[in-house]
């Protein structure tokens, strides 16, 4: 990450994986998130009075029981518990920062890059699938000897993949990125990434092209026999060189607004 950049907002952040990737990197260890619940703990122990000490919030947290002088009604429990996971979630995502700002050897930043979804991918399929759902009842789409329910479409695709697939372009320098689906941050959407100068921070993981992300090479259509819908044949099987180039796939960690300090 750039010194002269800040991350002013996040919308999109791979909780499990950076955690992952930060106790290897770390030894295992996280310093910061271990030296909060450390203090926590000391809090407890001491019998803070204070009727939402932070030690008090916790030992609710991690299931301890505090002192008699230390009791908190149910309202203040729950208002608190939910700001300590917060901090300890936070820490988290600072020790990635920090770890990318004096290190990024591992992790790969993109800024400037044009994000579209081909338009035959699953990611696609994925993305129009609410607005479809609002087709009379009982419509589907033809998809060869297929007829694919609408109603069942959003949900099936969640359930079949775990991430969105979306190109990367700028200059003449093409990847392809992947989300993953429950990582969206502050209520973002995946289409929202379209429309945002955003930086990202990901980590290479193998390689594809854009023509193995086409809805029917996802579920290997041809090779059960199954035909395309005559009027889709032009555009599904006729294959641009450019789409069968391997590109670098990157799973992304992190993906935010930065400002200029």
């Amino acid at each position: 990450m750039s010194t002269d950049k800040k991350l002013c907002k996040v919308v999109y952040f791979d909780e499990d994986s950076v955690t992952d990737y930060v106790q290897i990197v770390s030894g295992g260890e996280l310093e910061k998130t271990a030296e909060l619940l450390k203090e926590s703990n000391k809090g407890i122990e001491a019998g803070a009075s204070a009727k939402a000490s932070f030690g008090t919030v916790v030992a609710a947290l991690l299931g301890l029981k505090a002192s008699a002088e230390a009791t908190v009604d149910t309202e203040v429990s729950f208002s608190a518990n939910k700001m300590v996971k917060n901090i300890v979630k936070n820490t988290i995502l600072t020790d990635f920062l920090e770890i990318i700002r004096k290190d990024s050897n591992n992790i790969s930043s993109f800024y400037g890059y044009d994000i579209t979804v081909p338009k035959e991918s699953m990611t696609y399929v994925a993305l129009i699938s609410p607005y479809l759902s609002m087709l009379k009842g009982g419509a589907g789409i033809p998809a060869g000897d297929f007829n694919i329910a609408i109603e069942k479409l959003d949900n099936t695709i969640k359930s079949a993949k775990g991430y969105y697939e979306f190109l990367g372009e700028k200059d003449k320098q093409r990847v392809i990125f992947r989300f993953n689906i429950n990582a969206f941050r502050n209520n973002y959407k995946a289409p929202d990434l379209m429309k945002m100068d955003i930086s990202i921070y990901a980590i290479k993981v193998g390689k594809s092209s854009v023509s193995k992300l086409n809805f029917n090479n996802e579920f290997d259509i041809e090779s059960t026999g199954a035909k395309d819908n005559p009027k889709y044949d032009g555009d599904l099987q006729k294959k641009k060189p450019e789409d069968t180039e391997m590109l670098d796939v990157y799973d992304v960690l992190l993906a935010g607004v930065e400002i200029h300090d």
